[in-house]
Parts: C-alpha cells; sequence; structure tokens
C-alpha cells in the first residue's frame, strides 16, 4: 500500500482502496463514490473493492476491455459479505449505475457510471 494514498476520503472509504495494484495511481470519479457511498448507506454492509482505477497496462494484465471505465476511475468491482449478489444487484440499479457486469461464479459486481444508455451483462 502506498501510504500517500492512506487518506480517509469519505466515513467508510480510503482512497487506497480505489489504487492501481500495479503502479499505486488512483483516478476516481467524484460521482462514482458518490453512488458508492449511497450504496453503502442503503446495505448497511461493507464493501471491498476488488478493483478500481487501473492504468493501462495492469487493465492488460486482467484481461479488461480496451476503453474499460476503470481506465478513467469510472468504475469498480465490488464484494459484499451477507448479501446476495442479485440482490445487490437490484440496489446498484436502483442507485443509477449504468453499467453493472453480474459475475456470479466469482461473487462479485462490476459497477460503472458510463454516460450512454445502461448496459448489463453476465460474466
Amino acid at each position: 500500500m502506498n501510504k500517500i494514498n492512506y487518506i480517509k476520503i469519505a466515513r467508510y472509504f480510503s482512497l487506497y482502496e480505489f489504487e492501481c495494484s500495479c503502479c499505486n495511481r488512483v483516478m476516481l470519479s467524484p460521482d462514482l463514490l458518490t453512488r458508492l457511498k449511497h450504496l453503502r448507506n442503503i446495505i448497511n454492509r461493507p464493501i471491498y473493492i476488488n478493483s478500481g482505477y487501473r492504468c493501462k497496462e495492469e487493465n492488460q494484465r486482467v484481461g479488461g476491455v480496451p476503453g474499460s471505465y476503470h481506465l478513467l476511475g469510472m468504475a469498480v468491482d465490488i464484494q459484499v459479505k451477507d448479501i446476495l449478489l442479485s440482490d445487490l444487484l437490484l440496489y446498484a440499479q436502483g442507485i443509477g449505475f449504468n453499467g453493472i457486469g453480474f459475475y456470479e461464479k466469482k461473487n462479485f459486481l462490476h459497477l460503472d457510471i458510463r454516460l450512454e444508455l445502461k448496459l448489463f451483462w453476465e460474466g
């Protein structure tokens, strides 16, 4: 963990949670953080961020798509314990995440704030 990113940016989130795992750089949309805070308040459970910002090299390493919203700080992959993934999906839709990837086998959701039409997919 890069100590420079160990900054509390919201009641339940610190900046390091969103940093790229290979280079420790961070890019984070304020709108993404606002929606995550809202989701956290609704579900009343910790949100674990598996992946936030990714540099181009990290995105390629993990098999991310070119043009991924992770590259822009507009996406996260999250897990939440003790809640059904399908319920978490419904909460995320209600909050207004426009891109939602449902990865049931790996038990996580991809959430993004793309500007175009809403998109849902399963992985």
